[in-house]
């Protein structure tokens, strides 16, 4: 196992393994073509799905697992940038899904001073039960204890039990539930944290 850093050249592995970590939400809430956009805004720098905040993990020379985290810092300073980026490559298109992106953003992706957001994370299926994700995980946890951070947090579908599991056995607990409707949809949200060992 090999993690890199993401880079330009990985925007096709990053678009299917960010539309498997949320895969009905994306496509209600962005549409048709969204793979392809998202490969766009990936190659570009300073945005919350720019390449510079994520991590692969490789096997065998294959990419495997992806995270997508930055911390608060970065969120406040990129939310506008990536609303930008959305609109050069939707254009009128994001008009008509901005109510929905409204939303979406009232419940998940709500950043306090001094926390670390896990945005995504995705294993493609073959990989899955490998520990791919707890390493992915702990990559992150030990890349912000240089960092004035004080907990981990990420939201997660209800649904999604697996990854529930998971990050219970990794020492993070459920803080609250949260839902929201979109298009007819009901999707809900656990947010979960971990502090961080003093």
């Amino acid at each position: 196992m090999e993690i890199v850093k993401g880079r330009g050249s990985l925007s096709e592995d990053f678009s299917h393994l960010l539309i498997l970590s949320a895969p009905t939400l994306f496509a209600t809430v962005f549409g048709e073509g969204f793979k392809e956009i998202i490969q766009k805004i990936f190659k570009e720098r300073r945005n919350l799905f720019s390449f510079e905040h994520t991590y692969f993990l490789k096997m065998d020379g294959k990419i495997a697992g992806m995270v997508l985290s930055y911390d608060w810092t970065i969120k406040r300073r990129e939310e506008i940038n990536t609303g930008r980026a959305l609109f050069k490559h939707m254009g009128l298109k994001l008009i008509k899904r901005f109510p929905l992106l409204l939303k979406l953003n009232g419940v998940v992706g709500i950043l306090n001073r001094g926390e670390y957001y896990i945005s995504n994370i995705a294993v493609y299926p073959e990989y899955r039960g490998m520990g791919i994700g707890t390493t992915l995980l702990s990559f992150v946890e030990e890349s912000m204890k240089s960092k004035n951070i004080k907990k981990l947090t990420l939201d997660v579908e209800t649904k999604n039990e697996g990854a529930i599991r998971l990050y219970k056995r990794l020492g993070f607990i459920i803080l609250r539930k949260v839902s929201t409707k979109l298009k007819g949809i009901t999707f809900e949200f656990f947010r979960m944290e971990k502090i961080k060992a003093k």
